[in-house]
Order: structure tokens, then sequence, then C-alpha cells
């Protein structure tokens, strides 16, 4: 049996572990296929701080997003002989999987306890949060001798000599791919020497050889275990707190039985062991080769860090066996959610390939897996309808999608709808920082249509909050799709806009419409869709009606299609197009529609400019009127303001936010009718709430709408008091919360009206999203006890495990009142999430006090001190602050006893009696302190 054969056959070692603790928690696993995704908007937030993130986090949830991908978490490799030192890589060389960053060795986005913070907030805001894993390769391929010596790559068996010697291509290179006699093997370049899909380097990173069987223990624990991999003077090192690397194997294990993929691989069975995250140094090291490695680590994020799935990066250059057999069994019904129900998670690769080839070898959504594929060519053409609409036209696009290979409809069955990301944006190189957009490049049309039509979909934000001075740049993305232009700091709500519209309409197949224009059916300039839903013999009852339009020149085109809207229907234009003098000053796009007699219409698309101004909004989205109204919350006892421009872009928060200091407060939605007219009586004819992620019972004994129900009610509640607006009138809805069994600090609010609609339509409705600071108490913080000073400078730090406390100020001897007096000169360092420092002098001998001032965003504080001693002065031998005969008796007291101060068993020696420092005690010591008595302190 080859080693290969062994893989297959499950032999990859025993430190995989269960992602979630089944047995512990006392839950059963359901054998559940793999649920269609409930389709939120992906925001690909890039080259922002984890903290910054979660300061942005109100903006994120009010602009409507609810997914992430977040970027490599793990650390890159720096120069271990420099020290410590942060990584400023952008994360797709990973060197150190199970470090994600502490302070003084940071990731590029922070520390491990902010990533962990961070994900509890997008968890708090109910979004899905999927991350970058690099399965494919490590950092920068490094051969010689000295690195080597250093202990290589951590996880991986270089296969050092002993002593190490420089590798060449053709050494053995252990967990890597070697090369031939002409060079290493390169896998990005097909038409390019010594190709190789699977074995060749990306970019020069190392390749990992995933068919390879070397057993170690790969993050070592025990320095005199044989079976540890080879460390070195600085990786690979043996490390106690390496245990919780690994699962822990008296915990019940899980025993999966993968049927692989028919034809392009079999069957296998493997087993897996929980982690404990109760506990996390219970976990047993255990030997595993590079395959379970990288599994292990697949499995820890899962488990330890609840994310919720993954885009893997280039998922192409591993053989689809890793994935169909052994990362897949990994993940399998490894998400739990809010719900409890135990789901696989949704992950989509980075296949660069046609697509064809990449459905037959890297998509898999059957009942056991939930795997998916980046739509790259799908992006290439709307990219390229952008560059160059007068060469291109919308049907390009429809025939490259790869959801058209999949089934021959573009369906949303395969593939993440983009125009933009990291490798293909706006703009930038990938070598330097990348420019400021112009509204072209940016494509808002594009996402548009994306963003409308059927299929999971993602928008790319580069906030430029990270900085590096080189490496690999992420190219620019959409700057505005937080609903700021942080370029001028104005609102531009034109991406944010279209994420609700996908909220409130875009559900149903997908139907392009342009053929139904007796007089212009081409897809030349316009596509012209509808979302509907199929009724069953040949009838249909549409949700939207969207225009898009690529063209540069000013002007509109016009088309008569046939919709499957009902005769009559009113359609209004949400996009705010139509009412705008600047988009449309002709007043050619009208602000509604009237389905005729036949269910046609004719819509007016306007074209991406108007005079000279390129405005980037062709494009327009019509739909039934649906509720209007306000959202409030009562009683609110202030308001957290949006930040002002002084605060850096990437951290500049946007939201206002209602601050609640009751124990108890109200939401309430007052809803009018959506057609200013009063044309369409259509009313809501119910309201539904969720706090935070649901399934909370409010008081009412229902937890909230089940997954069973159509995804835009999952998690929410009825509320408790409801008058709809069903007969006319204003509909009223209100709903008592108790503040109490809510954490400090941000809450996350959604409320969703319905439009009056009959039993087998579509849902349509309305959402309001609010974050709400509830601020019930003040911030908690501990001073640490300094000990005894003898200096008159020292370090102070203070510690917090409250998620609200936003900054921290320090002060030595404070004569007013501390909230007052604290300002920027006194202000301390975050040295990390839950952790402030600041160095502090000018200290005088004696008692002194240590003052911390936390505040949190809402403007509450709390105060708390510490007393401390400052010995500069060793005639004060009893610590009073001043001197004494106390002080000469205390003194002849320990002399006589010959107190040394180290493990001393009289209690009476509270001090050494070597005050001359002399390191025994003798009479030169009494006429030390005698001398030192007469001149006082």
């Amino acid at each position: 049996m080859n080693l290969r054969d062994g893989l297959r056959r499950g032999r990859i070692g025993g430190g995989i572990g269960l992602a979630v603790m089944v047995a512990a928690a006392g839950l059963a696993l359901p054998t559940q296929a793999a649920r269609a995704q409930d389709n939120p908007v992906i925001l690909q937030w890039f080259e922002t701080r984890w903290a910054d993130m979660e300061r942005r986090m109100p903006d994120f949830f009010a602009a409507g997003y609810g997914a992430l991908w977040l970027p490599p978490v793990t650390r890159g490799y720096v120069d271990p002989t420099i020290g410590n030192q942060n990584s400023s890589s952008a994360g797709y060389d990973p060197f150190d999987r199970f470090s994600l960053g502490r302070p003084g060795a940071e990731t590029a986005y922070g520390t491990e306890t902010s990533f962990r913070r961070v994900i509890d907030e997008f968890k708090k805001a109910n979004a899905l949060v999927y991350i970058d894993s690099v399965m494919n390769h490590n950092a920068g391929r490094q051969g010689s001798a000295t690195f080597q010596s250093w202990g290589g790559y951590p996880g991986f068996w270089m296969a050092p000599a002993n002593p190490p010697v420089n590798k060449t291509s053709t050494s053995n290179w252990g967990d890597f791919h070697a090369g031939n006699a002409s060079g290493y093997l390169q896998s990005e370049n097909p038409n390019g020497a010594n190709y190789d899909l699977y074995r060749g380097d990306l970019v020069a990173l190392i390749d990992i050889d995933q068919g390879t069987n070397h057993q170690f223990i790969r993050n070592p624990v025990d320095a005199n275990n044989p079976q540890n991999i080879p460390g070195g003077t600085y990786f690979n090192r043996p490390d106690p707190t390496n245990r919780r690397t690994y699962p822990d194997r008296d915990l019940p294990k899980r025993t999966i039985n993968n049927p692989g993929v028919p034809g392009r691989s079999g069957p296998i069975t493997l087993d897996f062991w929980p982690y404990n995250t109760a506990n996390p140094q219970a976990g047993d090291p255990v030997t595993d080769n590079g395959t379970g490695y990288l599994l292990r680590w697949t499995q820890w994020m899962l488990q330890e860090f609840k994310i919720d799935g993954y885009r893997i990066d280039a998922i192409k250059h591993v053989p689809s066996w890793f994935w169909d057999q052994f990362w897949d069994s990994v993940v399998h019904l490894q998400r739990q959610t809010p719900d409890g129900r135990w789901v696989t998670p949704y992950s989509f690769g980075e296949s660069v390939e046609g697509q064809t080839f990449t459905i037959n070898n890297f998509v898999r959504k059957d009942s056991f897996a939930n795997r998916d594929a980046l739509d790259l060519n799908g992006s290439g053409a709307l990219r390229d309808i952008l560059n160059n609409p007068a060469g291109n036209t919308w049907q390009n696009v429809l025939n490259t999608h790869i959801d058209a290979f999949d089934n021959g409809f573009n369906d949303g069955s395969v593939g993440v709808n983009h125009v933009f990301s990291h490798d293909n944006g706006t703009t930038g190189d990938g070598n330097s920082a990348p420019a400021y957009p112009t509204i072209r490049q940016q494509g808002w049309a594009q996402n548009a249509y994306v963003l409308m039509r059927s299929g999971p979909v993602k928008i790319y934000h580069n906030s430029r909050g990270v900085t590096r001075s080189g490496g690999f740049w992420p190219r620019q993305g959409i700057p505005v799709a937080l609903g700021v232009d942080y370029n001028t700091n104005a609102a531009n709500p034109v991406i944010t806009n279209l994420v609700q519209l996908h909220n409130f309409f875009a559900r149903g197949e997908f139907n392009v419409i342009n053929a139904s224009d007796t007089s212009n059916p081409g897809l030349q300039d316009v596509i012209v869709f509808e979302r509907r839903k199929n009724l069953g013999g040949g009838n249909y009852s549409a949700n939207v009606l969207v225009g898009v339009n690529k063209r540069w020149d000013s002007g509109f085109d016009q088309r008569n299609v046939q919709t499957s809207f009902p005769s009559g229907m009113r359609l209004f234009e949400y996009t705010g197009n139509a009412q705008n003098a600047t988009i449309d000053p002709t007043n050619n796009i009208v602000d509604v529609l009237t389905v005729d007699s036949n269910r046609r219409v004719t819509i007016a698309t306007p074209r991406n400019v108007t005079g000279t101004n390129e405005h980037g909004r062709g494009f327009v989205v019509y739909a039934p009127a649906i509720p209007g109204g306000t959202l409030s919350f009562t009683p609110t006892a202030s308001t957290i303001s949006p930040d002002s421009s002084a605060i850096p872009a990437q951290r500049r928060r946007a939201a206002s936010i209602p601050v609640i200091t009751a124990n108890t407060f109200n939401i309430v939605l007052n809803t009018t009718n959506g057609d200013p007219q009063g044309i369409d009586n259509a009313s809501d004819d119910n309201a539904l709430f969720r706090v935070n992620a649901g399934y909370t019972d409010w008081g009412t004994g229902f937890i909230g709408w089940s997954a069973s129900l159509p995804q835009s009610v999952v998690g929410y509640s009825n509320f408790q008091n409801r008058s709809p607006r069903v007969g006319g009138g204003t509909g009223t809805y209100s709903q008592p919360i108790d503040a109490t069994r809510l954490p400090e600090g941000m809450n996350y609010v959604s409320v969703i009206s319905f439009r009056q609609r009959n039993s087998n339509d579509d849902p349509i409705f309305r959402e309001w999203r609010q974050a709400v600071y509830i601020d019930r108490v003040a911030p908690q913080v501990t001073v640490r006890d300094p000990g005894t000073l003898t200096s008159t400078s020292a370090l102070f730090w203070v510690d917090s495990t409250d998620r609200t406390v936003s900054r921290v100020h320090l002060m030595l001897n404070p004569s007013g009142d501390p909230v007052t007096m604290a300002n920027f000169l006194n202000q301390a360092a975050a040295f990390d999430r839950f952790t402030w420092n600041r160095t502090i002098g000018g200290m005088q001998h004696g008692w002194n006090t240590i003052t911390a001032v936390a505040f949190e965003d809402s403007g509450r504080s709390s105060v708390v001190s510490r007393d401390f001693f400052v010995d500069l002065c060793v005639a004060d031998f009893d610590k009073s602050g001043f001197t004494d005969s106390d002080d000469f008796i205390a003194y002849v007291a320990a002399f006589e006893l010959g107190c040394t101060g180290v493990d001393d068993p009289d209690p009476a020696c509270e001090r050494s009696a070597d005050v001359d420092g002399s390191g025994f005690i003798d009479s030169d010591d009494f006429i030390f302190f005698v001398n030192r008595f007469n001149a006082g302190c």
C-alpha cells in the first residue's frame, strides 16, 4: 500500500479531533443534508484591523450585510533573529498556523484576543464568518542550512540533515514538493517552464505535499518525547501551551463515514476527537502527518473560534482527493446554528480554471458536503463589460457564469457572484498601496446586477487600514461599501441601498426578459430581469424588476418587456435614481411603473453618464409597495454620535446609536403606506423582530420562527403588541425587552414588516436595522498590584473582562476629580483587547495612589484606585512613609534576627537587614543604616 492509499484509508494520525464537543454538551448529531445557504450578502472586508472592525460593527449591521469573508488570520513569517515583531503580511503566505498574534508579535490585523472579540461581535450581529484558508502552501521557500537550524516551518518537516546543509531543488524536502534538475516546479503559469499544477510552487511559496505520511508530534509539548518533530533555535520548539492545539482524546470520538464522490473519490471512514474548549490544556499531543496538521487547524478554527466556513485559497492546486475525503470529513456537520442545529459549514474555493474543470473537481454540494466556488470567470466577464463596454455584452456575462455550466441555468446553484476581489480590484497591482478608485472603476452597475440576481453574492471592501512597507498589497475594492465615502467622509449609500434591496426583494428565479421586447430583444447594452416564484402550471409571481445599463455615454435606454407581475400592479423605483435630477434630468426614468393588461411595462434605464458627469448609477430596481415607517426605542437616555473626520477612515463609525440605561425598554415600529399616493392599498399584515441572533423568548413563550420556514423569518419573534395596517391608517407594533438579559454594550435589533400577500407568493418586506447600546452599569476594570517599587518610574497595568471599555487613563496621586482630569496626556496605551498600560514617572518615596479612569463609548466612566509603596529611602524601614524612632527599632530587630528578606521564617522579617547591598549582614550594614537614618528621607 503506497502512502497516498494509506492516506485515503485514513492513516492521517490521531491528532484530528471533532470540531464540536457534542458528547460533552449532551447534544445529538442529526444526519442532515447540507442546507441551502441563507444567501446573505457577504462583505469581503480586508485591510482592517480586528479592533477597527469591532468598532464599525454597527455600520456593517446597518448596511444590511449578513456574512463576512476575512483574510487569512494566521501569522506570516518574520525574521526571528530580530526579536518579537509584528507581521505585516496580508496572510496568504502562512507560516505559523496556530499563531493568531499576541502583543508584540501581532498579525497585520491584531492579536488572537482581538480576533476572538470581533468574531463574538459578528455573531451578536447575526453574521456568518468565513475566513481564508490556505491548504496549498506555506510561506516563501527557504532551504538554507541556517533556516533549517532555526527549526524550519512550524508544524512541517523539512527532512533536515544533521548538521543541516543547504537544500537544492532535487533534495528531499520532507512534507514539501521538491523540484527537478531544472529547478523548482511552478504552478501559476501553465505556459511556462517546469509547470506542475499540483506540485509546483505558487508565486515562490513552498508547496505542501499532502500525500506524504511522515508522522510527528507537530506541536511538541514535552521536550523529552522522541516523537517530536525536529526543532531548532526558534521554531518547532516544545511548549506546554501547545496542548491547546490538540483535541482531547478522553472525550468521546466521532466516526465519520464519508461516501466520497462517484467517479472522483471513494468512501472513507475516519475518527475524530473533540477539542476541549472548557479546558484547552487537556489536549493530547499525538503524531500526525502534514495533512493531519492542516485538518487539525481547520477543525480548531471551527470549534475554538466558532467560524462558519472558509474561503479556500488556491483550491485547484491541491488534488481533489484531499478535499473530497479528508477536508470534507473534518468539516462535516461542524457548524452550530443559533437555534442549535448542526449543519455543514458553507465554503467556497478559488479555482482559476475553466468552469467545467472547477465543477468536476472542486465543487461538492451533496448530502455530505457544502463546498462551492467563487465565480471567477463570471466576475472577469463583468469587469470586461465595465472596462470595455463596446466590445462586450450582457450575453457574454450570462454565458460565462459558472452557474450556467452546472445545469445550464443561471439559477444560483453554483458560484459566489462578485465583481472585484483582493486579486482583481478596482485599482492596484499588488506591489504597492492601491490608489483610490474613480466612480467608474468601482463598477456600481455591475455590483447592482450581482446583488439582485440569483446565487450567493459578495462585495469587496478594502479600508486601507493596515500599514505595510512591502510584500503583497491587496487591490482596492469599493470604498463606499459601508455607506460612507471615506475619501470625503460624506454619506454614499449607493451600495448599501442595493444590499438592502437584495434583502427585501431578491428571492425566486432569475428570469432575463430582454427577449420579450419585440423591437429590441438583445443584450447589447441593457439587461432587464425579474426575480419570480414559479407557482406551477406556467404561472409566476414576480418580486422585483431590475434594469442595468453598461453604457458610459449620456442618456438612457428603454425596453418594453413582458413581466410576471399582475396587470395593474404599481411598481416603485427603490434605488432613488428615478428621483435624482443628476441621473435623470429629463424625467424619463419614471418613479412608478404600472403593469398593463398584457403584464408589460416600459422600463427606462439610465446610462452611467449625464452630460460630462460620470455618476455610475446606470441601474433601476422596481418592486411593489412595501411598508414605510419608523423604528424607535423608548426610553432612550442619550445617543452616541457618529465619529468625526478626525478619526481614521478605517475606524470611523458612521452610525448613530441610541443608549439604553433602563432595565426595560420597548422596541416600537410605526408603519405607513408604502405608496405615497395611497393607490396601492396593500398593507403590512405582520411585523417581526429579532434581537442579536434571535431565538429568545421575550415573555410570550415563543423563542423564534424555526429554520423550516422561509429564511427571511428564521429566528424572528412576533411582537407582543401588534396592530397591523390592514384596512388603512398607521400600523403599530411594540415589544418590551428586559435589558438585564442583554450584554452590556452594543446589541443589534432587526425588525421586518411584510407586504400583505397571497399565501403562495414569496415574502417581500422592509427591514429596519439598528444597533442599540445597553449601558446599565459602569465599565469594569482592575488595576494590577505593582508591589513595592524601588524606582521613580514604573509601568502600570489595567485589565478588564468588560467589552465596553474603549479607553483607559492612568494618573498618579490625582489631586482632583480623576474623570475631569482625564486627557490625552494621561491616556494608557491599549496593549491587547482587554489590557492597557502606561509608564508613569516622578514618583516620590512613600505611599502613592495609582488611579485608573475607564470610559465606554456612551460616555459613562468608572474610577478604580490602588495604593502602593515606593521604597526610595532605606531609613524608612517600616514603610510608614516617614522616618521616626519606629524605623530604628524595626531595623535593630531585623539586624539581630539576620533578616535576609528571602524566605525568612520569622514574620518580623519583612525587609532585609542587608541595606548596603553587600549580599551579607554585618556591622557595615548597621553603620550604613545609622548614616541614612541621621540624614532622613
